[in-house]
This record gives C-alpha cells, structure tokens and sequence, in this order.
C-alpha cells in the first residue's frame, strides 16, 4: 500500500495521519467491499485533514488517478454534462482514494452495471437540533413503521450528528419505486410524529424538527456507507448499530477509528444484511 505523505496529520490533536486513515481501511476492507463493489463511488476530498478546506469529487479523468480502476459516464441532470464516476470494486481503487485525500467515501444504492435498481432503502435522519437524541428518537418512531410493512431494517450512526436507516432489497427492486415508497415512508412517519419529524427541505421550515430525508434513494443520490470515516473531531466512523443499541442516550462520537477494534470483536449487528432481501411489491403505502 503506496501512501504519499504517510506522516501527513489529517487529525492534529489526536495525532491521527494520513496512514492511519488508509490502515483503517485496509483493515476492514472485507467488510467495505460489498458496499463498493460495482458502485459509482464519490470521493469526499479533504487533502490537509480534518482542519483542512474538502470538496467532493465524482468526475475523474480517464486518463488521471487513480490508474487502473473502471469508470461510468453518467449524465449529470443539472448540467448536461457528462460525469465519469470510479466504479469500487479493488482494495487499489480504495487505497488510491485515500492517498487522493479521501476522507469519507459515497455510495449509490444502485450498481453501475445496473442502475435502474435499487439494493436497499435508506432513511437519513437528520436532527436540525444537531442531537442525536433527536435522531434516535425519529429512528425509534420509524421501526415500527417498517416493521408494519414486514420490512427488516439495520440502523447505523451517520458518523455525524444523524441516524441512517436502511433496508435491504432484493434483486428487481426498481429505483423508481424504492424512491417511491421510502419517500411514502418518510411522509407517513412525518404524519404521525409532526412534532419530532419533517420532510420539509426547507431548513427555514424544519421548526427544529428532525429531518426524514428519503430522497436519498433517487437517482444519482449518494450516503456514506457502514465503516465511513467521517470528517468530524476524532476520526468518527459511521458505525452499524443493533437497534435496542438506538437511544437518545448514546453518543456516536465513541465510534472512531482508534476505539471501533474493540466493537469489531464483538459480534456483527449488519451480519445478515445482504442474506435479507426483500420486495417492495406488497407495500401499501
């Protein structure tokens, strides 16, 4: 593994380098792989670290870094322009997009040799108080909604203030209607708890109310999967949770990438996450 400015601090105050970011990757890299592979992958660029300027990149030259990893051309809809994403697949591809300065990786829920279908639903909860009390509390009201459309759900912290919650698909499950029903979802969450959730994309109209943003499952629409190193204080790590681990009183920021060794060697809360697939034909909503 080839790291240019290895000793380069992306974390200063907690000492934490550029090295340390690609060994953490390369360390879970058989976790990551089913999250990357054959995905249009967006990089989250933040070269000098944490304290550093980031942008995000999805178009790559053909002809520029990383060498050797497989790119879609997409048309951007805002632009008409044509946008040659890295597809994921090899662990070269992922070290290249850390030495790139990649912090945290974004994923599509569909694959680039399929990008009509979608391998799972995902729910960004997003606290517009920036509590993850809040966030959990949205989450803890949305499981048993998926719960009443037979639908099994694995929640993870975002690596920053918010809960996501996703539910695997299985093969066939159109993009269109996966947006279709978790935007149905999100509505019919709103409904019941209008004091804690909203869809408003407003922030002005939130009311200081949780955010259910599902329009994260529409076309070209990207989340960090589980086990992103996110740019926040500490190297905090979007991390899977079983769901009586969901509670106000939990705090995300435990989950770095010098602390998550000892959840690993525990057991796997996302275990059965891709063995669960799931139509979205007999959803009513």
């Amino acid at each position: 593994m080839l790291v240019s400015n290895p000793t380069k601090l992306w974390w200063p105050d907690d000492g934490i380098t550029k090295l340390d970011v690609a060994r953490f990757y390369d360390g879970l890299w058989t976790k990551l792989r089913p999250w990357l592979r054959d995905r249009p992958l967006t990089a989250e660029r933040c070269p000098d670290g944490m304290l550093g300027s980031c942008f995000y990149q999805k178009d790559f030259a053909l002809d520029g870094p990383p060498a050797g990893t497989p790119r879609l051309r997409l048309r951007a809809a805002s632009t008409g322009k044509d946008v040659h994403y890295l597809v994921g697949g090899s662990r070269a591809t992922l070290a290249a997009m850390v030495n790139l300065g990649c912090i945290a990786i974004h994923v599509m829920s569909t694959r680039a040799s399929n990008m009509r279908d979608a391998d799972w639903l995902a729910f960004d909860l997003d606290p517009s108080s920036g509590e993850f009390a809040d966030a959990a509390r949205a989450g803890l009201a949305l499981r048993p909604l998926l719960d009443d459309a037979r639908l099994t759900s694995f929640p993870k912290t975002s690596g920053s203030r918010g809960l996501h919650v996703f539910v695997p698909l299985r093969a066939g499950q159109s993009l269109d209607e996966a947006r279709r029903v978790a935007v149905a979802i999100g509505e019919e969450l709103a409904r019941r708890e209008p004091k804690l959730v909203t869809v408003e994309h407003r922030k002005s109209a939130r009311g200081g109310r949780v955010f259910a943003d599902a329009f994260r499952n529409g076309y070209g629409q990207t989340i960090v999967p589980p086990y992103s190193v996110r740019r926040r204080p500490h190297a905090v790590v979007s991390t899977p949770l079983a769901w009586d681990e969901v509670s106000p009183r939990l705090d995300p920021s435990r989950f770095t990438i010098r602390t998550l060794d000892r959840r690993l060697a525990k057991a796997d809360p996302w275990a059965a996450f891709w063995r669960t697939r799931q139509s979205l034909r007999n959803v009513a909503m």
